[in-house]
């Protein structure tokens, strides 16, 4: 029974660890491909300086997030629900954009512009688009599919991992308790 308790563990924590390597390569990608923008002599002026540090910040933070669940510290799962949240929702409305992923996406929404539902999936990649007051009319609202199947593995993993470290501490007393109880029938 011990057995079976611990390779249930271990799948549960596995699948936390898998999405902290995700998290982390999100950000390592996303940081990769700032630095690829400013290398290739983007123009920068206060504000594209203002919207790279939010990129990086939030990268850093994947990169954080990623390491916490990663090596099961407090708060890992915590970081990286807050992480998916920020993915959650990508949406251009009257010229302001706000679209952050790491680590891949598979967004499911409604382009106004062209008043065509779409898809778009990307897998080991970073993504980040921010806008105020952009002369780009390109109106649409997406929902990262990805990002509630990442929020509801980490919540379904983490009350696995409460439920079976429960069960493997009550096996273990009860236990203790039935050797103690043989030892002094003797």
């Amino acid at each position: 029974m011990i057995r079976e308790i611990e390779k249930k563990l271990k799948t549960n924590i596995n699948i936390l660890k898998g999405i902290g390597i995700l998290e982390i390569v999100g950000g390592i990608t996303g940081i990769g491909l700032i630095l690829w923008l400013t290398l290739q002599g983007m123009e920068t002026n206060t504000y594209v300086f203002l919207i790279l540090l939010v990129a990086i910040g939030f990268y850093i933070y994947s990169i954080f997030a990623g390491i916490k669940l990663f090596k099961q510290k407090e708060n890992g799962v915590q970081h990286s629900r807050i992480l998916q949240y920020l993915q959650l929702i990508a949406i251009s409305i009257g010229g302001m954009t706000y679209l952050l992923t790491s680590g891949g996406n598979f967004f499911l929404g409604y382009n106004f512009k062209n008043s065509t539902l779409e898809f778009k999936m990307s897998v080991i990649s970073s993504e980040f688009q921010i806008n105020i007051m952009s002369s780009e009319q390109n109106d649409f609202i997406f929902i990262n599919i990805m990002a509630i199947a990442i929020l509801l593995l980490l919540e379904k993993a983490e009350s696995k991992i409460k439920e079976l470290n429960l069960s493997k501490e009550n096996y273990e007393n009860n236990m203790k308790e039935f050797l103690a109880t043989q030892k002094s029938d003797e």
